[in-house]
């Protein structure tokens, strides 16, 4: 199987596959499918990032950037790459803290990757952001039995202290009013339905899965990271309906990929998020990443 592709190509793709979605591709798209899935040799020589995202302070308070910077850039390499921890299928990152104000020779035509993973997985489709502030709690894998520390939410945090019983008692009837398809069927906290969000989200907690909470300490000092960014495939799922926003409820664009999925990001196949955490001590010191 082909393992890459050109940019041009990964974009003609999406565009072809959402232009002819209730109909029959036509005979020019299905010969220009055919030509795209032969992919293309891997290019020689370096290979340029995609952008990620860009935040400003302003719009997101909880960023703690370093002193004179307001927004974050974050670019990726547009393949897979093996971790530190030995995982693999995500792709490296590069954070760039900078002033709005020295940014001012702005490129037209900013360079871009000769090549990206067969299947576009990792190319954005461009989106602006609505931040919300969010409360988040920890997942119950990392929650002793006597007791608990909400952390910082997407943004900020309200600081209080839970035991794993009061957490119980509270979960069932907060979502007394709730018409949750999940297939659980007693306690939603420790399934993670409740107590984190989905999508993309800068701070909160992490939603393990792929494997147990373990700590992931700084390369740089040894302090303990803190997640930074969530890079999600997607913004909710179908079967737990209360992180939809009420926009996309109120529209009915709750079982919609474009809705579900504007990013159109594919992390580790399709399932997975990828987590950037940084080091609390300095923003210079190097950030680790976690796919799960």
């Amino acid at each position: 199987m082909p393992v890459a592709m050109s940019l041009a190509d990964a974009r003609l793709k999406r565009r072809i596959e959402t232009a002819r979605r209730g109909r029959d591709l036509t005979t020019q798209e299905r010969e220009t499918l055919e030509r795209i899935v032969e992919g293309i040799p891997m290019p020689d020589g370096p290979i340029a990032m995609l952008p990620v995202a860009q935040l400003y302070v302003r719009d997101v308070p909880g960023l703690r950037p370093p002193a004179g910077a307001d927004l974050v850039q974050v670019l990726w390499c547009p393949f897979d790459h093996d971790s530190d921890s030995g995982a693999a299928g995500m792709p490296r990152t590069a954070l760039f803290w900078r002033s709005a104000d020295a940014v001012t020779d702005i490129l037209v035509d900013p360079p871009e990757p000769a090549a990206v993973l067969f299947g576009g997985d990792y190319v954005l489709e461009p989106c602006t952001i609505d931040p919300e502030h969010i409360i988040e709690y920890p997942s119950e894998s990392e929650l002793d039995d006597e007791q608990a520390r909400p952390a910082e939410g997407v943004e900020l945090a309200e600081e209080g202290d839970w035991s794993m019983a009061e957490l119980e008692d509270w979960t069932m009837p907060e979502l007394a009013d709730q018409e949750l398809d999940d297939g659980h069927s007693d306690n939603d906290y420790q399934y993670d339905d409740l107590c984190i969000a989905p999508g993309w989200k800068v701070g909160g907690w992490i939603r393990w899965g792929a494997n147990d909470p373990y700590p992931q300490p700084c390369p740089a000092c040894g302090a303990r990271t803190e997640p930074f960014l969530t890079i999600a495939s997607s913004e909710w799922h179908t079967n737990v309906g209360h992180w939809i926003p009420y926009e996309d409820q109120a529209a009915g664009m709750t079982d919609t990929s474009d809705a579900r999925q504007p990013t159109r990001v594919r992390v580790g196949g399709g399932s997975y998020d990828q987590i950037i955490s940084v080091c609390p001590a300095s923003p210079d010191h190097p950030h680790t990443l976690l796919l799960q």
